[in-house]
């Protein structure tokens, strides 16, 4: 009797403990059904990590605004976790108002006070931006009554515990600055796409450090249902928000993060370690390899890559002998990618994919379905950089990828480790998350879902609608008569490189319609400094869309990854740079980062080992539809790389017909 006893409570201690460290969903705050307004107060500040002891983390604590007092969150109201991210849930058409406060303590690294024109870092200004929203960049005068700012960048508040802002004339400062808070006031265009996106600081030098000690959340727009059609009413939906964190030995957080940071073998999940002490943490929604029990009809996973700079090579492994996995991990149905559903094609091939997917998976065919019965997409692995979001539906399948129920098996969601480069950032591979599989409900599956497909514009996003939506606050923004068109068979080529061994830049040219360059218009890479725009370009007649070519060159022997503001783009296939395409590709995958491949050993960061031949890269050639006007940037999304000078800013205006503003509104201003 009394050994049955001892046997229950010990079941029931391991029960409890397996359900404490079930993957928890990040809180939530979703607008207001009938105001359609979102309207919050969110602090960034210092906070403990519940799974991390005794190390401070940068994180955002958040409510709303009606459960604040001053510039305080009620006790109980705000978000439980914060370093693991909260989620705000919004749809198209709503507002998301931010009243923000800086709280953020010194930073400590000599790096951010000795830079000449950078001593200001030092002080821990920050900022927000909703990364991928197609919203405006908008910025109010100084004369305005209501300092109210849009999805801005420029704009940075200061701590004023941290003293006056150390600002002088050779001050890298490229917006506004206020002391302790700004607001925000953010509208969704009526006809914004529902998906993935997320938050996070873009205080330029500084990025990098603020979101490796925890500063991000998450944004969904409408609904899953939006775009996957026929969704069980019993499927699960979760939140992955993918962070990582590296710990001295002395519980001090280090936030220039380091690929070569640990230097064993990783040995526990969620963790790798150095030979000083040190600990890198990986956490999914702030918890340390939870594990994640999926039901029979299996679950959507939408997944953030919130890291500043890390890259997961995420796949699923079944570790059972039984139920062997293929190297590639298992068959996942690829549903959105940056926050836009994938609707391929009919009579799409994976070579195909993998052209238009700009290396962001590694497409196979979906077992048991055609490719045009519904069109589907599948995939064995998701090559992540930072910022990237992917959505996925994971279900049970046998060793050849086939739908089966539920039979206790057991799967590992890992990062099997990526290498950037010949010689660059070498990242770990970590065990993330536990899966099981031991619902032995009987269900039956389709072979796939059917994705919505909205054939409006290219790339099944409605550009011409979203222009029309934020009419009012692209007229705010003046024609330019200075800022002129591409004329048609015209590509802008962009160059990442390094303006010296120790820096990162960007450059750029005009190549014609005959594929020459354009006399004049090359501009060798340089480390950004925020003066002046660096490309600016009208919207079409009536203030419509605008569509350019970018040709996006790797000048270096390392990985990067382009990623612009206020838009999406799409990859093109060879055979539409060459006109020779049969089509395929006018409904596309969009996206709003994607990897640069590294180049060769003669691949400098130089102009000039490109232009004699010694570089041999693999340049990426886009389409990028402008229909938000203002001031906003394009950059590497690795933000050591972004941090160090590589980004520029864009300037989108009015088109010369467009009823001028009377009250001259810009988006990017001191």
């Amino acid at each position: 009797m009394k050994y049955r006893l001892m046997l229950a409570i010990l079941l029931i201690g391991v029960m409890n403990n397996v359900k404490a460290n079930e993957l928890h969903e990040p809180p939530v705050f979703s607008s207001d059904k009938k105001t359609r307004v979102l309207d919050l107060l969110m602090i960034a500040k210092t906070s403990s990590i519940a799974e991390i002891p005794n190390v401070t983390a940068w994180v955002y604590e958040i409510c709303e605004r009606k459960y604040s007092i001053g510039d305080t969150c009620i006790a109980g109201k705000q978000n439980t976790n914060p370093y693991g991210g909260a989620r705000l849930q919004l749809n198209a058409g709503d507002t998301l108002k931010v009243h923000f406060i800086n709280k953020l303590p010194l930073i400590t690294d000599s790096d951010k006070s000795s830079n000449d024109g950078e001593e200001f870092l030092a002080q821990n200004p920050t900022n927000i931006h909703t990364h991928g929203m197609l919203v405006s960049p908008s910025a109010p005068l100084p004369t305005d009554t209501n300092q109210l700012f849009g999805d801005n960048i420029f704009v940075l508040t200061f701590n004023s515990a941290n003293g006056a802002p150390k600002i002088n004339e050779s001050s890298h400062i490229h917006g506004a600055i206020n002391n302790d808070a700004t607001d925000y006031q953010i509208t969704l265009p009526a006809h914004h796409p529902s998906g993935l996106f997320w938050f996070h600081p873009h205080a330029h030098g500084i990025s990098l450090n603020q979101i490796s000690a925890g500063l991000s959340g998450i944004i969904t727009v409408g609904q899953v249902s939006d775009y996957v059609k026929g969704l069980p009413h019993n499927l699960a939906i979760r939140h992955l928000i993918l962070k990582d964190t590296q710990v001295n030995s002395d519980f001090s957080m280090q936030d220039q993060e380091d690929p070569g940071f640990c230097d064993l073998p990783s040995s526990t999940p969620g963790e790798c370690e150095n030979s000083k002490g040190g600990k890198w943490h990986f956490t999914v929604n702030g918890q340390k390899n939870p594990i994640i029990d999926v039901k029979a009809a299996g679950e959507i996973w939408r997944i953030t890559n919130a890291s500043g700079s890390a890259t997961y090579e995420l796949q699923l492994s079944k570790k059972n002998k039984s139920t062997s996995t293929p190297p590639n991990g298992m068959v996942m149905q690829l549903l959105s990618i940056d926050g836009v559903s994938v609707t391929p094609s009919r009579g799409s091939s994976l070579g195909h994919f993998r052209q238009i997917g700009g290396a962001k998976f590694k497409p196979v065919t979906c077992p048991g379905s055609k490719w045009d019965s519904p069109p589907a997409i599948c995939a064995t692995q998701l090559h992540m950089m930072p910022s990237s979001r992917a959505e996925v539906w994971v279900v049970n399948r046998d060793a050849k990828g086939n739908i089966i129920n539920g039979d206790g098996s057991h799967a590992t969601l890992e990062t099997v480790g990526y290498a950037t480069g010949l010689d660059a950032d070498d990242w770990p591979a970590v065990e993330l998350a536990q899966v099981t599989f031991n619902n032995k409900e009987s269900v039956k599956h389709s072979p796939v879902f059917n994705i919505q497909d909205d054939k409006h514009d290219k790339g099944g996003l409605n550009y011409i609608q979203i222009a029309k939506d934020l009419a009012t606050a692209n007229a705010a923004v003046n024609a330019d008569t200075n800022c002129k068109p591409l004329p048609k068979g015209w590509k802008r080529r962009i160059y990442f490189g390094y303006p010296t061994p120790d820096d990162f830049g960007l450059g750029q040219e005009l190549i014609d319609e005959k594929g020459n360059a354009v006399p004049g218009t090359f501009q060798d890479v340089t480390e950004f400094t925020g003066m002046g725009h660096s490309i600016c370009l009208p919207l079409a007649s009536g203030n419509m869309p605008v569509y350019e070519h970018w040709e996006v060159v790797n000048l270096t022997g390392e990985d990067h990854n382009f990623h612009i503001h206020q838009t999406k783009f799409r990859v093109l296939t060879p055979g539409e740079i060459t006109g020779t395409d049969t089509g395929l590709s006018t409904k596309s995958i969009l996206q709003d980062n994607v990897p640069l491949l590294a180049g060769n050993e003669g691949c400098d960061g130089t102009y000039l080992s490109w232009k004699n031949g010694s570089c041999q890269s693999h340049p990426i050639d886009v389409e990028i539809p402008f229909a938000i006007a203002g001031d906003f940037v394009y950059h590497c999304h690795i933000l050591e790389h972004e941090d160090g000078g590589m980004m520029e800013t864009i300037h989108v205006v009015s088109a010369p017909d467009a009823a001028p503003n009377k009250s001259g509104h810009d988006t990017h201003h001191h």
